[in-house]
């Protein structure tokens, strides 16, 4: 069995598999010889199935799996022997596949082609962007205490009264005396959103620019026909030509440029105690772990573990500290001009083809 890599251009290589009927006609043989042990067949005692029917009966399948099995072997192998940094998994050469009868062909070849990732460069320091530094306006801050009033109504319907003990209510443990320094703790909450707002609208739009302005090939036919493959059915060839620029190319650039990033600046790879400290904090705030006894530290590792076990959930969590890291970086290296603005002109910024209505509703959630 060898394997052989040519170039086909455009980031695709084609590796051709040489296989011998030699090369797995021994594993088919125990394959087979195991079935003869375990096959059930009426007429014959467990274990006394002649060979040749059992060979008649799984014969085929067993040798087609065995095949499978060495020619993804070898394909692995030959990624890994050669650093090959491929996009997805290779596909079979639509130009060269060819049918197989591994029961009777002594030698069989197969070819693959693979999406081979571009060098991606990506000079931080040359993209500029805006960050809108929120602050709560006077008429949002009206707009927000009218409806905590309106969400905190008394028992007969009344509309709380701004006094003293409802300052102790919405603030518990602040010594809040009179309307203005109530509006002032209410527009610090506001901002406080702002800030999350503002920072995820500026990663999402540093990721839009980067996508447009760094520039590198991919392998668009292959990936096209890989999007198709990886689908399980739901998509098509038309769908798939239909969405590439729009949808699937820009994820793809996205990923390329993101692992670039993260590979030229290794303070941005995830470390295992950045993951359980966000989880730590979005579950218990701002717990002192510093305070706590062992007995205590314990109980909060043990239910941070069984949060970390779900699969799905790691996930999320992965992905939300990674985009803060991202965010932060971003923050320090690019060009960044601070926009001083309320929520009302952060919206209008940032949607300008929102509906003055639209605007409305935005800015009240």
């Amino acid at each position: 069995m060898k394997t052989i890599q040519t170039s086909k251009g455009g980031l695709i290589a084609e590796i051709q598999i040489d296989i011998e009927r030699a090369d797995y006609a021994d594993e088919v043989a125990k394959a087979l010889k195991d079935y003869q042990h375990k096959a059930k067949v009426p007429g014959f005692r467990p274990g006394k199935v002649p060979f040749g029917m059992v060979q008649k009966m799984y014969g085929a399948q067993v040798t087609f799996d065995k095949l499978n099995n060495k020619v993804s072997e070898a394909l692995n192998q030959h990624i890994k022997d050669n650093n090959l940094d491929i996009m997805g998994y290779p596909l079979p050469d639509p130009e060269k596949e060819q049918p197989a009868d591994p029961e009777t062909q002594e030698t069989m070849t197969f070819y693959f082609v693979a999406g081979l990732k571009p060098e991606v460069k990506v000079n931080l320091g040359e993209v500029s962007m805006n960050y809108y530094n929120i602050k709560a306006s006077e008429k949002e801050i009206d707009a927000t205490v009218a409806r905590i009033q309106e969400n905190n109504k008394m028992e007969d319907g009344t509309v709380a009264e701004l006094n003293e003990d409802f300052f102790k209510k919405f603030f518990p443990g602040k010594d809040i005396k009179d309307i203005e320094t109530f509006r002032k703790e209410v527009a610090a909450e506001m901002e406080k959103q702002y800030v999350i707002e503002a920072d995820r609208m500026f990663y999402n739009m540093a990721i839009d620019k980067l996508v447009s302005e760094v520039k590198f090939d991919m392998p668009d036919a292959f990936l096209k026909r890989w999007i198709v493959a990886n689908s399980d059915g739901k998509i098509n060839a038309e769908d798939a030509e239909k969405n590439y620029e729009n949808t699937y190319s820009k994820s793809f650039r996205w990923q390329l440029i993101e692992e670039a990033i993260a590979k030229a600046n290794q303070e941005l790879v995830l470390k295992e105690e950045e993951v359980r400290e966000f989880v730590t904090k979005m579950y218990f705030g701002q717990l002192d772990i510093t305070t706590m006894d062992d007995e205590m530290k314990a109980r909060l590792n043990g239910i941070v573990d069984s949060i970390l076990k779900d699969g799905n959930q790691r996930e999320t969590i992965y992905n939300q500290v990674a985009d803060q890291k991202f965010t932060a970086f971003f923050k320090s290296n690019m060009k960044v001009s601070t926009v001083d603005t309320d929520y009302e002109g952060f919206v209008k910024a940032v949607m300008p083809e929102l509906p003055s209505a639209e605007a409305e509703k935005a800015e009240e959630k």
